[in-house]
């Protein structure tokens, strides 16, 4: 996870109390932050060194009793300034949704169908596995937040099970020529079927991704500006 969103945590915890860093990895740990957040040990030890030197956090050694002086730290003015604006940059990025299997996807066309079938059930499998566990998992965390989370991971992972379902279909579906299964029905290059299959040396057909992007963008322009053209007067 980036610097930012470990910083937004650690000031998120020091504006509920002042704490150490020991207290801060346990709270992690006991609010289960670590199942839907990455947040490491490491990083919070890290991050709060460079928070008290931008002058968002500070830092007090206290001893308690017998036990070990320990560095308390509370979060400054600066910090909760700080804290205010990360939490707008976080919610205003753009969203992103990363799955790790897609280089699997993106080399199928030049894998047997058999092997193929193989690593798509082994990924839906392990999707299937994440789920579940997630599902069975998430109603037995407490704080309302942490739930919704797992929740939300849970449903993510079935959507990637049923989505690898519909795309095994269609990639494998009967009767599309091995020139094309890279390609979706209707959209390959221009005369590449009848072509590669009589001919093994032609070229490799190729996909002119700007063009394919321009000609979206006009469409659903066009489609953007017909309801004001009707509402035009006449």
């Amino acid at each position: 996870m980036a610097t930012p969103s470990i910083d937004l945590m650690i000031l998120g915890a020091l504006k509920e109390a002042p704490m150490s860093a020991y207290d801060m990895d346990k709270l992690m740990d006991a609010r289960a932050l670590r199942k839907w957040v990455r947040v490491s040990t490491p990083s919070i030890y890290r991050n709060l060194i460079k928070l008290c030197e931008a002058g968002c956090v500070e830092g007090a050694a206290v001893r308690e009793g017998n036990a070990p002086e320990k560095t308390v730290y509370t979060i400054t003015d600066a910090g909760r300034e700080r804290f205010d604006e990360l939490m707008r940059k976080v919610a205003e990025t753009p969203a992103r949704v990363d799955f790790d299997f897609t280089p699997v996807i993106a080399n199928l066309y030049v894998t047997d169908e058999r092997s193929g079938r193989a690593l798509l059930a082994t990924i839906r499998e392990r999707y299937r596995e994440q789920a579940e566990r997630l599902a069975a998992y998430a109603p037995e965390v407490p704080r309302l937040e942490a739930r919704a989370n797992l929740e939300l991971r849970a449903a993510t992972y079935a959507l990637a099970v049923d989505w690898l379902d519909r795309f095994e279909r269609d990639f494998y579906h009967p009767g599309v020529p091995a020139e094309l299964r890279g390609w979706a029905a209707g959209m390959a290059p221009d005369g590449s079927g009848d072509t590669l299959a009589a001919d093994r040396g032609a070229s490799v057909p190729t996909f002119d991704w700007e063009a394919w992007r321009a000609a979206y963008e006009r469409r659903h322009a066009s489609a953007a500006d017909a309801p004001h053209q009707r509402d035009e007067p006449r």
